[in-house]
């Protein structure tokens, strides 16, 4: 069995559905007539796009359908079951009652949880009870069909002494048949075999309302005869329990499968013809959107049920984006991943679901030039995977409709984004086969980039736990086919040593230096472009808003239907003007957003020395970027005497000609020079991947911050760490000789007391900054050295140790009086009042040259103001 996938006009898969009539499936109702000022159609907008469901709401259908059901069935089982009715327990449909039964349904559709408890407590007015599913395929299809399927199950159940609960009634809402998997279908078949749910018959209406697939009849009925359950047809007659049950199974797969084949065909043929005359299937891509067609006398052409049929034309709102996405991607060098990220950001077509898989489809899609395709791929079943599989048509049956007016895109344009793509694939490291999840989106900065140098696979997460994740050969760590790549190794642990080596391979003092100047002058170009005003951009939203604001008062007190549909449509046209006037505005103002500060190359340098944090801003970026310069790395393990583990030894084939060609390609810089020409110098390293000390890690930053001029406890007290630690650390960086520490044996309060300047640092500050205590007077209030004191206030004010640091200065540790600001505020007001020096020194209880001091401060800080 096989199903069409049609791809075409409208790039959507062919669902085949129960009730169709073999014709093109466009499902639209409304139709373009000329305005008046044009006498020329107007295109339709765009259908919304439906947000993805999740798995569990499947299947069901609005409020107010489920409404209708809930109130169906209360008079329906009223009528039926009066002394149920008359003790309570089908009650009168009221709008909270009505409301609490759409609740319970929606939860047992998306759970299954049925509450078997509360059903017995009927057992005294019937003594058994049964289950009922229901379904109807089409989105074309009445809900109402819901409903007269429930009352023929609710009605011979009736006549069998059974009664169906609200709580066992599920139902299946415009899904297929074809589909197994079925929400509401699946946890049915849950809940029947519970043990505790006291079901002894199930209820359909006719046999295919549970399955379209002669296989799953199988599967079903062998499952109610396990479970010893009835099954019954009410329409059909069907009676699991009856001699001949698998004779009628048999003779249903043949006459269900003769109808699914003769449908199939039917749509297939009206698809084709609809294909060849270029009218649309299902939805259009990105840039396109629907016209009513019109034959030579100017009359629309109408299908058999009376609505018009449609042609694709070009959307006026979204085909700009589909051309920005071309030239983002073939003149601007974005890639796939960057570009979804900006359509997310501008909601564009209304969706943040865009994907870099979304993004490559588009790009490929010769629909941009006006060329589609239909029944290129088909959806065929795998019975022994149990799974659809996409599979090409020969290239006899595709039906190709071109339409040069429809091309969105130059053909130049759209080839030399085919030749981008071809490159990508080319250059993938498994040589143009699929790619992986992680390198899509990598989740870390060597994800998709590892590879077991034994088994060839892709070395992946194997604990993914916050900061402690780990990544293995999977097939090692299980022992599959022997891979003797048994070890793994902290992602911490792999990105220090690469990371280590990629640095210093790449970021020499002579590079950084000439990096940072083109920086500079990209970022003095950015500084001097025009600003974008946004302003007339503001007026079109705010008028058009008011539009929308009297169109809708005009409908409030519009009686006439009709005309509030032309208003409503007019409404929908209006708004999406606004939309796209809101993504021009939000592109313009990122566009004025002020540049970054010139870089320095010596700040630049100690930015660098943590590379790793650098490239952990922006993961997927970063990945892709390692991944073109290493290529794939592979690793293998070798024993080290002595320890449990063994060390990882990485081999790979940096090349740095490699990255800039894909930077400084023609394709992403048309006016920038070419590197084809130029040789690789690429030749095969080595790394052994180890646990490195925290020593080793911070000596080059350590070095390059005391090189600057930053002193040993200012460095020490900004890593919290002690001073002897970080002078070890330096002397280390300087000489390769190794620290040597202690045994690390104590009396058990060494910790304790290396981490008392955190707990104090609040209060250290407070009497620092604003009581403006000298540092040796908190040492003695709070009995402790006074180098726990500044290391203390480093801690609780770690901003300006850091920039003290950088620039190779002593930090500035707030301001004191060695009198106290108390004391000194005394002095200031006794001054304002006239007092003399002797006398205030009396007062105060200090000498008269302090006062003297703070009378002389005074005075400068008036002649400033008077100068001001």
């Amino acid at each position: 069995m096989s199903v069409n996938n049609n791809s075409i006009l409208g790039q959507t898969d062919l669902a085949v559905n129960e009730g169709a009539d073999g014709g093109s499936q466009s499902g639209a109702l409304e139709s373009s007539l000329p305005t008046p000022e044009t006498g020329i159609d107007q295109p339709l907008p765009r259908p919304a796009r439906r947000p993805r469901r999740a798995k569990a709401d499947r299947g069901l259908p609005p409020d107010g359908d489920l409404i209708l059901l809930a109130r169906a069935y209360l008079e329906r089982q009223r009528k039926l079951w009066p002394e149920i009715a008359k003790a309570g327990f089908l009650s009168e449909p009221t709008d909270h009652l009505l409301r609490e039964m759409v609740e319970d349904f929606k939860n047992r559709h998306r759970t299954g949880r049925v509450n078997a408890q509360s059903i017995r407590t009927l057992a005294r007015l019937c003594e058994k009870f049964a289950g009922s599913y229901n379904r109807f395929s089409c989105d074309n299809s009445s809900p109402l069909s819901i409903i007269d399927q429930m009352v023929n199950s609710l009605e011979k159940a009736k006549a069998e002494n059974r009664f169906i609960p609200w709580s066992y009634l599920f139902a299946d809402y415009s899904i297929t048949g074809l589909n197994p998997a079925r929400q509401g279908y699946s946890v049915y078949k849950a809940v029947l075999r519970d043990n505790d749910q006291p079901i002894e018959t199930t209820y359909i209406d006719d046999f295919t309302r549970a399955s379209r697939d002669e296989l799953e009849w199988w599967k079903l009925a062998s499952l109610s005869k396990r479970l010893n359950k009835r099954m019954i047809g009410a329409s059909d007659g069907f009676d699991i329990n009856s001699p001949d049950w698998d004779v009628k199974i048999t003779i249903y797969g043949l006459v269900s499968r003769l109808f699914i084949k003769g449908l199939r065909e039917k749509v297939r043929r009206g698809m084709k013809g609809a294909a060849g005359r270029g009218t649309c299937l299902g939805k259009l891509p990105l840039g396109f959107t629907r016209q009513v067609c019109r034959d030579a006398n100017g009359e629309i052409v109408r299908r058999p049920d009376g609505r018009p049929r449609h042609k694709p034309c070009i959307d006026p709102v979204t085909k700009p984006f589909r051309v920005e996405m071309f030239e983002l991607f073939v003149h601007k060098g974005w890639s796939p991943y960057k570009i979804a990220r900006r359509f997310n950001q501008l909601k564009v077509d209304g969706s943040s679901g865009w994907t870099s898989s979304s993004i490559t489809s588009l790009l490929e899609g010769a629909d941009a030039l006006g060329t589609f395709t239909w029944n290129r791929y088909r959806n065929e079943f795998n019975y022994e995977e149990e799974k659809y599989e996409k599979v090409e048509n020969p290239k006899s049956e595709w039906v190709i409709y071109s339409d040069p007016n429809l091309a969105l895109v130059t053909e130049e344009l759209w080839q030399a984004a085919q030749r981008k793509l071809l490159q990508t694939r080319e250059a993938h490291p498994l040589t143009g086969k699929k790619w992986s999840r992680n390198q899509k989106s990598a989740s870390t900065l060597f994800s998709g980039t590892l590879y077991c140098g034994y088994c060839g696979a892709e070395l992946r997460l194997n604990r993914s736990a916050g900061k402690y994740k780990v990544m293995s050969c999977l097939s090692g760590s299980t022992g599959v086919h022997d891979c003797p790549l048994t070890t793994s190794k902290s992602t911490q642990i792999i990105e220090d040593c690469l990371l280590g080596y990629l640095n210093s391979f790449i970021f020499t003092e002579e590079r950084i230096s000439e990096l940072v100047e083109k920086a500079n002058v990209y970022l003095e170009q950015e500084a001097c472009k025009p600003r974008v005003d946004t302003g007339p951009l503001y007026a079109k939203v705010a008028e058009r808003k008011a539009r929308i604001k009297k169109l809708v008062t005009k409908v409030e007190q519009e009686p006439d239907e009709e005309l509030c549909e032309g208003y409503h449509a007019r409404i929908k046209e209006i708004q999406k003007e606004v939309n796209a006037f809101k993504a021009m505005i939000s592109e313009a103002e990122a566009h004025n957003e002020s540049p970054p500060a010139p870089l320095d190359a010596k700040r630049a340098t100690v930015y660098l020395t943590d590379l790793r944090g650098v490239l952990n801003e922006e993961v997927p970026l970063a990945a892709e970027a390692i991944r073109t310069l290493s290529g794939p790395i592979k690793i293998h393990q070798e024993k080290v005497s002595g320890t449990p583990g063994a060390r990882w030894i990485a081999t790979f084939t940096p090349d740095l000609i490699s990255l800039l060609r894909k930077l400084a390609s023609k394709n992403a810089y048309p006016d920038g020079p070419t590197l084809a020409a130029v040789p690789s110098n690429a030749r095969s390293v080595s790394i052994a991947i180890e646990k490195v000390p925290k020593y080793a890690r911070l000596a080059p930053l350590f070095k390059q911050l005391s090189d600057n001029g930053a002193s040993v406890q200012s460095i020490a007290n900004l890593h919290g760490m002690s001073w002897e630690y970080a002078d070890q650390i330096i002397k280390f960086a300087e000489t390769g000789e190794r620290p040597k520490w202690g045994s690390g044996k104590g009396g058990g309060k060494g910790k304790a007391n290396r981490l008392i300047y955190k707990d104090i640092a609040p209060e250290v500050v407070r009497m620092r900054n604003v009581e403006e205590k000298p540092f040796e007077e908190i040492a003695d209030i709070l009995n402790v050295g006074i180098a726990t004191v500044f290391r203390a206030y480093d801690f609780g004010c770690p901003d300006a140790v850091r920039e003290a640091v950088e620039a190779g200065k002593m930090p500035r540790r707030g301001k004191s009086t060695r009198l106290g600001k108390q004391k000194h505020d005394q002095i200031r007001a006794l001054l304002q009042d006239g007092k003399k020096d002797a006398e205030i020194a009396t007062t105060v209880g200090c000498g008269k040259s302090t006062v003297g001091r703070v009378r002389r401060a005074m005075e400068a800080e008036a002649e400033g103001e008077q100068a001001a």
